[in-house]
């Protein structure tokens, strides 16, 4: 085990004393944080949604309907008449108050533009219920509709609608920080555990390093194990640093830690069996760094890196399967966004463990110690 920690540590030196890597590990993943993280971000303050009302009542009610309305988060526009073009508009009728008095079947008229937002869309259909479940409250509690204005008392809530996801499903919906320090997490462990990883692979086979190794009381085993350590070892580097980033400066939530911390350990490991493969197979340093920048930025695409893989088609999400990216994100966005646990997300530790297998076969298969 020494010998391979050895070697291993040799590699992160190697790594580490490469300028470059210091672009690579930290300064580019932070390029695409500091964009993305904002592209995606949910806006924080209180979401202004606008709603227009044109009140057609010739009563009080009407206007009595408006007050209840109005809210915060609620950017009110009375009318005269309709407009040809609206984002979303109440219409209140003319006998709106004679029913209510009356004490018969009441309608309200409510349009929306189909390409405005939905969820400012929702957060004026929740207001308009609220409004109608306090005016109902407000008559089951003063049913003289004739004093209702000088007599009813100041209104006590005893009625409260709330908008919530269903249990058990999002915790918060993919976006922001959350959802970009991961997948740029997963991407550059991907695209620096390939090249730097490969790389060096291919310079200690073609310079003899290697051979000159097994000279020394090395088995082939160790040898290999010791280049599969050191590129798990960069991996996890990479990923350590974007987290302790994002718990500073971004306020990262891993939601489980000890899972988000599994599924990066699963991830670095089938990674570095497959840098070992690529490093074996190809023999110039350019043609590593080219095929390893391009199957980062496959996966990536495809696994949900760029963007939440929940918002693509289904037929876009099957292909997305052939990436471990997927897996990898999906088992984050199951963690942080939907409140899951272990047997949840058992399927894509074992995908991950599949895929390493299958990178190990391969990068053990095609390991060669001189050219």
């Amino acid at each position: 085990m020494k010998n391979i920690w050895h070697i291993a540590l040799v590699d992160i030196k190697l790594m580490v004393k490469d300028k470059i890597s210091f672009f690579w590990i930290l300064v580019f993943p932070l390029v695409f944080i500091l964009i993305f993280g904002n592209l995606y971000k949910g806006d924080s303050s209180q979401t202004q949604a606008g709603l227009m009302v044109l009140n057609r009542d010739k009563g009080q009610w009407g206007d009595y309907f408006i007050q209840q309305l109005k809210s915060p988060g609620i950017s009110l526009e009375l009318l005269d008449k309709e407009p040809e073009t609206f984002t979303r508009i109440l219409v209140i009728p003319e006998d709106f108050s004679e029913k209510i008095e009356s004490k018969k079947a009441q309608q309200l008229e409510f349009k929306k533009n189909a390409k405005a937002s939905v969820k400012a869309a929702a957060q004026v259909e929740t207001k308009i219920i609220q409004a109608i479940a306090k005016t109902i409250t407000e008559l089951i509690l003063h049913p003289d509709t004739g004093t209702f204005f000088q007599e009813r008392q100041t209104f006590k809530n005893i009625i409260e609608i709330k908008s919530q996801f269903p249990e058990n499903t999002l915790k918060k919906i993919p976006s922001g920080f959350d959802h970009v320090i991961p997948g740029v997490m997963v991407q550059f462990i991907l695209m620096m555990v390939l090249i730097y990883g490969g790389v060096l692979v291919m310079v200690d086979r073609q310079r003899g390093v290697l051979s000159r190794v097994l000279f020394s009381p090395v088995s082939i085993p160790q040898l290999w194990g010791g280049k599969f350590l050191g590129r798990l070892m960069m991996g996890i580097l990479q990923a350590l640093i974007l987290i302790v980033t994002g718990i500073l400066f971004f306020r990262l939530n891993l939601g489980n830690v000890f899972l988000s911390l599994l599924n990066v350990l699963l991830f670095s490991i089938a990674i570095a069996s497959l840098s070992i493969f690529i490093g074996s197979v190809l023999k110039k340093e350019d043609l590593i760094i080219g095929v390893s920048i391009l199957l980062a930025n496959i996966f990536a695409a495809l696994g949900g890196c760029w963007w939440p893989i929940e918002v693509v088609p289904q037929t876009f999400k099957t292909i997305a399967m052939i990436s471990p990216a997927y897996w990898a994100m999906d088992a984050f966005h199951q963690v942080i966004f939907f409140n899951k646990g272990l047997a949840d997300i058992s399927v894509n530790f074992l995908v991950l463990i599949g895929y390493t297998v299958i990178f190990t076969f391969l990068g053990v298969k095609f390991f060669k110690i001189r050219e």
